[in-house]
């Protein structure tokens, strides 16, 4: 099956791409998301999360994490489920912070963007409860697969 994704990078990294390739096709799999969707993963910085976090959401702060998602009558070309934004500079940050790779950070940030587009939300605690859980369970059972 073909998947409409890409990961955008605006700088070389050591990441493994091709891993986080298959944590995306599972969690499209998973999800039953149309494959046809064009989700775009972009791996940035904390100025250009800040830019957004800023014009979005009027914090005027980095963040590691924003997702966009995007309605079919936004979008004439292709049907888009949206974007996520990380700055890998906060990922790094919290990677330390949280004694885990980078990578690992990394998919964590991406797994939560894209429950975030398709309506996992973390407003009240049942509810951040249920995401969180939902999102260790892919993390765990990706690990598995790459071991």
């Amino acid at each position: 099956m073909l998947y409409n994704f890409e990961i955008i990078q605006i700088k070389e990294n050591d990441l493994n791409i091709r891993r986080l390739q298959r944590l995306i096709k599972r969690i499209i799999e998973q999800e039953e998301i149309n494959p046809d969707y064009k989700l775009n993963i972009v791996l940035t910085n904390n100025e250009r999360l800040q830019e957004l976090n800023k014009k979005f959401k009027d914090i005027d702060r980095p963040t590691d994490v924003l997702s966009f998602s995007f309605d079919e009558d936004e979008v004439e070309v292709e049907p888009l489920l949206g974007e996520v934004y990380i700055s890998l500079e906060k990922a790094k940050e919290q990677s330390q912070k949280y004694d885990v790779t980078l990578q690992n950070e990394v998919e964590r940030l991406m797994v939560h963007g894209i429950l975030h587009l398709i309506g996992w939300e973390h407003q009240s605690e049942k509810d951040a409860k249920k995401m969180f859980s939902k999102i260790e369970s892919y993390l765990s059972y990706h690990t598995k697969k790459d071991k």
